[in-house]
């Protein structure tokens, strides 16, 4: 079966999914990240195609979740 599911979308789900994992909401990860919220709802949303450099600071932010939700 071929996935129809585009570059934006798969990014926006995959980020959205450890956003979540690490227990972070929308508004927390923007403000780790240094992003405005719009932008981290356009990204998850599928909406916009982030720019690598904001891909590096979201997930770093998410790590940042990761560490802190395990201790």
């Amino acid at each position: 079966m071929v996935c129809r599911m585009t570059v934006e979308s798969h990014i926006g789900a995959t980020l959205a999914a450890l956003r979540t994992r690490a227990d972070l909401s929308q508004a927390e990860l923007a403000l780790l990240a240094g992003a405005p919220l719009a932008t981290v709802v356009g990204v998850e949303s599928g909406a916009m195609e982030p720019p690598a450099g904001l891909v590096a600071r979201l997930t770093a932010a998410i790590a940042i979740g990761l560490r802190g939700s395990t201790g």
